[in-house]
Protein backbone atom coordinates (compact mmCIF):
# COMPACT_ATOMS: atom_id res chain seq x y z
CA UNK A 1 0.00 0.00 0.00
CA UNK A 2 2.94 2.56 0.66
CA UNK A 3 4.30 1.74 -2.83
CA UNK A 4 0.66 2.30 -4.44
CA UNK A 5 0.70 5.53 -2.72
CA UNK A 6 4.13 6.38 -3.36
CA UNK A 7 3.84 5.44 -6.79
CA UNK A 8 0.11 7.36 -7.00
CA UNK A 9 2.26 10.89 -6.57
CA UNK A 10 4.54 9.74 -9.39
CA UNK A 11 2.01 9.82 -12.04
CA UNK A 12 2.58 11.40 -15.44
CA UNK A 13 2.18 15.29 -15.60
CA UNK A 14 -1.26 15.97 -17.15
CA UNK A 15 -0.58 15.29 -21.03
CA UNK A 16 2.18 13.69 -20.73
CA UNK A 17 1.69 9.59 -21.23
CA UNK A 18 3.61 6.55 -20.36
CA UNK A 19 3.15 2.66 -20.79
CA UNK A 20 2.39 0.83 -18.03
CA UNK A 21 5.29 -1.47 -17.62
CA UNK A 22 7.61 1.66 -17.74
CA UNK A 23 5.82 3.22 -15.38
CA UNK A 24 5.87 0.45 -13.00
CA UNK A 25 9.66 0.05 -13.72
CA UNK A 26 10.05 3.89 -12.93
CA UNK A 27 8.21 3.98 -9.33
CA UNK A 28 9.09 0.19 -8.32
CA UNK A 29 12.20 -1.15 -10.16
CA UNK A 30 10.12 -4.14 -11.56
CA UNK A 31 7.67 -3.77 -15.02
CA UNK A 32 5.45 -6.08 -13.27
CA UNK A 33 4.94 -5.11 -10.12
CA UNK A 34 1.59 -2.89 -11.08
CA UNK A 35 0.49 -6.37 -13.75
CA UNK A 36 -3.79 -6.06 -13.66
CA UNK A 37 -3.77 -9.73 -11.82
CA UNK A 38 -0.99 -8.56 -9.13
CA UNK A 39 -2.35 -7.62 -5.96
CA UNK A 40 -0.33 -4.20 -6.14
CA UNK A 41 -1.97 -3.63 -9.97
CA UNK A 42 -5.37 -3.92 -8.58
CA UNK A 43 -4.85 -1.51 -5.40
CA UNK A 44 -3.38 1.14 -8.02
CA UNK A 45 -6.51 0.53 -9.82
CA UNK A 46 -8.78 0.81 -6.70
CA UNK A 47 -6.75 4.04 -5.81
CA UNK A 48 -7.59 5.67 -9.28
CA UNK A 49 -10.85 4.91 -9.06
CA UNK A 50 -11.49 6.38 -5.72
CA UNK A 51 -9.98 9.35 -6.84
CA UNK A 52 -12.37 9.57 -9.69
CA UNK A 53 -15.14 9.64 -7.19
CA UNK A 54 -13.75 11.73 -4.64
CA UNK A 55 -12.86 14.72 -7.68
CA UNK A 56 -16.76 13.97 -8.17
CA UNK A 57 -16.75 11.74 -11.67
CA UNK A 58 -20.20 9.56 -10.80
CA UNK A 59 -19.92 8.07 -14.23
CA UNK A 60 -16.45 6.36 -13.14
CA UNK A 61 -17.33 2.33 -12.39
CA UNK A 62 -14.48 0.04 -10.98
CA UNK A 63 -13.44 -1.53 -14.30
CA UNK A 64 -14.70 -5.16 -15.11
CA UNK A 65 -13.21 -5.06 -18.96
CA UNK A 66 -10.03 -4.68 -20.37
CA UNK A 67 -11.55 -1.52 -22.11
CA UNK A 68 -13.20 -0.24 -18.99
CA UNK A 69 -9.60 -0.42 -17.19
CA UNK A 70 -7.51 1.15 -20.44
CA UNK A 71 -9.78 4.39 -19.70
CA UNK A 72 -9.33 4.66 -16.18
CA UNK A 73 -5.49 4.56 -16.58
CA UNK A 74 -5.41 6.71 -19.37
CA UNK A 75 -7.20 8.90 -17.71
CA UNK A 76 -4.16 8.98 -15.09
CA UNK A 77 -1.74 9.14 -18.40
CA UNK A 78 -0.90 5.39 -18.24
CA UNK A 79 -1.17 3.01 -21.03
CA UNK A 80 -1.50 -0.23 -21.40
CA UNK A 81 -1.42 -0.36 -25.06
CA UNK A 82 -1.47 2.49 -26.77
CA UNK A 83 -1.53 0.40 -30.60
CA UNK A 84 -4.94 -1.15 -30.39
CA UNK A 85 -6.02 1.97 -28.39
CA UNK A 86 -7.00 3.99 -32.07
CA UNK A 87 -10.08 6.26 -33.31
CA UNK A 88 -11.30 6.18 -37.03
CA UNK A 89 -11.54 9.23 -39.21
CA UNK A 90 -11.42 10.92 -42.69
CA UNK A 91 -11.39 14.49 -43.42
CA UNK A 92 -9.07 15.66 -40.66
CA UNK A 93 -5.76 17.96 -40.61
CA UNK A 94 -3.11 17.71 -37.80
CA UNK A 95 -0.25 19.61 -37.18
CA UNK A 96 3.17 19.18 -35.27
CA UNK A 97 5.11 22.38 -34.81
CA UNK A 98 3.06 24.58 -36.60
CA UNK A 99 3.41 22.18 -39.92
CA UNK A 100 0.44 20.00 -41.24
CA UNK A 101 1.43 16.69 -40.67
CA UNK A 102 2.10 14.75 -44.21
CA UNK A 103 0.77 11.99 -43.34
CA UNK A 104 -3.02 13.18 -42.74
CA UNK A 105 -2.58 15.86 -45.39
CA UNK A 106 -2.20 13.28 -47.85
CA UNK A 107 -5.20 11.01 -46.59
CA UNK A 108 -7.06 13.96 -47.12
CA UNK A 109 -6.19 14.28 -50.44
CA UNK A 110 -6.63 10.60 -51.44
CA UNK A 111 -9.80 10.78 -49.65
CA UNK A 112 -8.74 7.80 -47.46
CA UNK A 113 -9.87 6.87 -43.93
CA UNK A 114 -7.25 6.55 -41.38
CA UNK A 115 -7.15 4.23 -38.01
CA UNK A 116 -5.89 6.99 -35.76
CA UNK A 117 -3.68 4.94 -32.77
CA UNK A 118 -3.01 6.56 -29.27
CA UNK A 119 0.77 6.11 -30.05
CA UNK A 120 0.20 8.37 -33.18
CA UNK A 121 -2.07 11.14 -31.60
CA UNK A 122 0.36 11.60 -28.82
CA UNK A 123 2.75 12.77 -31.62
CA UNK A 124 0.73 16.01 -33.10
CA UNK A 125 -0.77 19.40 -31.45
CA UNK A 126 -3.42 20.69 -33.16
CA UNK A 127 -6.38 18.94 -35.02
CA UNK A 128 -8.89 20.31 -37.00
CA UNK A 129 -11.62 19.41 -40.18
CA UNK A 130 -10.29 19.79 -43.66
CA UNK A 131 -13.22 21.76 -45.11
CA UNK A 132 -15.35 24.00 -42.45
CA UNK A 133 -15.62 23.44 -38.99
CA UNK A 134 -18.83 20.15 -38.38
CA UNK A 135 -17.25 17.20 -37.48
CA UNK A 136 -19.79 14.25 -37.82
CA UNK A 137 -19.34 11.60 -34.97
CA UNK A 138 -21.25 7.61 -35.47
CA UNK A 139 -20.67 5.52 -33.31
CA UNK A 140 -21.43 2.47 -35.61
CA UNK A 141 -18.89 0.95 -37.85
CA UNK A 142 -20.85 -0.09 -40.77
CA UNK A 143 -23.15 3.13 -40.74
CA UNK A 144 -20.46 5.03 -40.55
CA UNK A 145 -18.03 3.20 -43.53
CA UNK A 146 -21.75 3.25 -45.68
CA UNK A 147 -21.64 7.64 -44.88
CA UNK A 148 -17.98 7.74 -45.70
CA UNK A 149 -18.81 6.13 -49.11
CA UNK A 150 -20.94 8.89 -49.79
CA UNK A 151 -19.44 11.55 -48.70
CA UNK A 152 -15.31 10.98 -48.73
CA UNK A 153 -14.28 14.50 -48.46
CA UNK A 154 -16.42 14.92 -45.41
CA UNK A 155 -14.99 14.98 -41.43
CA UNK A 156 -15.99 12.13 -39.76
CA UNK A 157 -15.45 10.16 -36.84
CA UNK A 158 -16.05 6.44 -35.86
CA UNK A 159 -15.74 5.83 -32.19
CA UNK A 160 -16.73 2.20 -32.71
CA UNK A 161 -18.85 2.07 -29.39
CA UNK A 162 -18.17 3.28 -26.36
CA UNK A 163 -15.52 6.38 -26.49
CA UNK A 164 -11.76 4.68 -25.68
CA UNK A 165 -8.80 7.39 -24.71
CA UNK A 166 -8.06 7.90 -28.08
CA UNK A 167 -11.55 9.41 -29.30
CA UNK A 168 -11.71 11.68 -25.95
CA UNK A 169 -8.35 12.84 -27.29
CA UNK A 170 -9.14 13.33 -30.92
CA UNK A 171 -12.59 15.32 -29.63
CA UNK A 172 -11.02 16.94 -27.10
CA UNK A 173 -8.02 18.51 -30.07
CA UNK A 174 -11.10 19.63 -32.44
CA UNK A 175 -13.13 21.41 -29.45
CA UNK A 176 -9.55 23.20 -29.02
CA UNK A 177 -10.32 24.45 -32.66
CA UNK A 178 -13.19 25.52 -31.99
CA UNK A 179 -15.23 22.74 -33.87
CA UNK A 180 -18.81 21.92 -33.35
CA UNK A 181 -19.39 18.24 -32.98
CA UNK A 182 -22.65 16.49 -34.43
CA UNK A 183 -22.86 12.89 -32.42
CA UNK A 184 -25.17 10.13 -33.53
CA UNK A 185 -25.74 7.00 -31.84
CA UNK A 186 -28.43 4.41 -31.77
CA UNK A 187 -31.51 5.65 -29.56
CA UNK A 188 -30.79 2.78 -26.68
CA UNK A 189 -30.04 2.91 -23.23
CA UNK A 190 -26.31 2.39 -24.59
CA UNK A 191 -26.13 5.13 -27.23
CA UNK A 192 -27.75 7.79 -24.64
CA UNK A 193 -25.33 7.21 -22.19
CA UNK A 194 -22.69 8.16 -24.33
CA UNK A 195 -24.51 10.79 -25.68
CA UNK A 196 -24.63 12.44 -22.48
CA UNK A 197 -21.14 11.71 -21.69
CA UNK A 198 -20.41 13.95 -24.51
CA UNK A 199 -22.91 16.73 -23.66
CA UNK A 200 -21.51 17.04 -20.09
CA UNK A 201 -17.71 17.29 -21.47
CA UNK A 202 -18.27 19.15 -24.65
CA UNK A 203 -21.87 21.20 -23.70
CA UNK A 204 -22.94 23.89 -26.49
CA UNK A 205 -19.96 22.26 -28.85
CA UNK A 206 -21.97 19.37 -29.05
CA UNK A 207 -25.05 18.70 -31.09
CA UNK A 208 -26.83 15.58 -30.85
CA UNK A 209 -27.40 14.90 -34.45
CA UNK A 210 -30.87 12.56 -35.49
CA UNK A 211 -31.16 11.84 -31.83
CA UNK A 212 -34.62 12.83 -30.70
CA UNK A 213 -38.29 11.50 -30.59
CA UNK A 214 -39.14 11.95 -34.29
CA UNK A 215 -36.34 10.17 -34.95
CA UNK A 216 -36.70 7.84 -32.80
CA UNK A 217 -40.27 6.93 -34.46
CA UNK A 218 -38.12 6.73 -38.02
CA UNK A 219 -35.89 3.83 -37.02
CA UNK A 220 -37.45 1.94 -34.03
CA UNK A 221 -36.68 -1.86 -34.30
CA UNK A 222 -38.18 -5.20 -32.90
CA UNK A 223 -35.83 -5.66 -30.11
CA UNK A 224 -36.62 -5.41 -26.42
CA UNK A 225 -34.90 -3.03 -23.90
CA UNK A 226 -36.98 -3.82 -20.90
CA UNK A 227 -34.03 -4.81 -18.88
CA UNK A 228 -31.81 -2.41 -19.94
CA UNK A 229 -33.94 0.65 -19.37
CA UNK A 230 -32.38 1.48 -15.78
CA UNK A 231 -29.35 2.74 -17.63
CA UNK A 232 -31.63 5.86 -18.82
CA UNK A 233 -32.52 6.81 -15.02
CA UNK A 234 -29.11 8.70 -14.16
CA UNK A 235 -29.82 11.02 -17.42
CA UNK A 236 -31.27 13.95 -15.96
CA UNK A 237 -31.00 16.53 -19.01
CA UNK A 238 -34.16 18.03 -19.79
CA UNK A 239 -33.33 17.87 -23.50
CA UNK A 240 -33.82 13.86 -22.47
CA UNK A 241 -37.04 13.94 -20.55
CA UNK A 242 -39.47 13.39 -23.76
CA UNK A 243 -37.17 11.26 -25.63
CA UNK A 244 -36.51 9.26 -22.22
CA UNK A 245 -40.20 8.98 -21.49
CA UNK A 246 -41.09 7.55 -25.15
CA UNK A 247 -38.43 4.77 -24.37
CA UNK A 248 -39.78 4.07 -21.28
CA UNK A 249 -43.16 3.58 -22.44
CA UNK A 250 -42.05 1.82 -26.51
CA UNK A 251 -39.68 -0.22 -24.86
CA UNK A 252 -37.68 -0.83 -28.24
CA UNK A 253 -34.01 0.46 -29.23
CA UNK A 254 -33.55 2.89 -32.56
CA UNK A 255 -31.13 1.92 -34.69
CA UNK A 256 -28.98 4.15 -37.07
CA UNK A 257 -29.63 1.84 -39.95
CA UNK A 258 -32.58 2.85 -40.61
CA UNK A 259 -32.04 6.45 -40.68
CA UNK A 260 -28.91 6.46 -42.56
CA UNK A 261 -30.03 8.28 -45.41
CA UNK A 262 -30.93 11.61 -43.50
CA UNK A 263 -27.61 11.01 -41.78
CA UNK A 264 -25.83 11.52 -44.80
CA UNK A 265 -28.44 13.89 -46.26
CA UNK A 266 -27.51 16.23 -43.64
CA UNK A 267 -24.09 16.22 -44.31
CA UNK A 268 -23.98 16.76 -47.77
CA UNK A 269 -26.46 19.66 -46.92
CA UNK A 270 -23.91 21.45 -44.57
CA UNK A 271 -21.00 20.29 -46.78
CA UNK A 272 -22.57 22.89 -49.44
Amino acid sequence: MTIVAKAFTELPKKGDYERLPFFSQRTTGSPHFFDSNAVAGKLLIHCLYVDQQVRGNADVVMPRSGEELNDLLAEYGIMRDDLWNFVTCQGLLASTNNTIHPVWQATVQMQSVMNVPMKELTKVGRIWPAKGTSVWIVENSSVCSTIMDAVPNAPIICTHGQLRIASWQLLDRLIESNCTLYYSGDIDPEGLVIANKLKKRYQDQVVLWRMQKEDYNKCLSNEDISDRLSKLDNLSSPEWKDLIVMMKKVKKAGYQEAIVASLISDIKHDMV
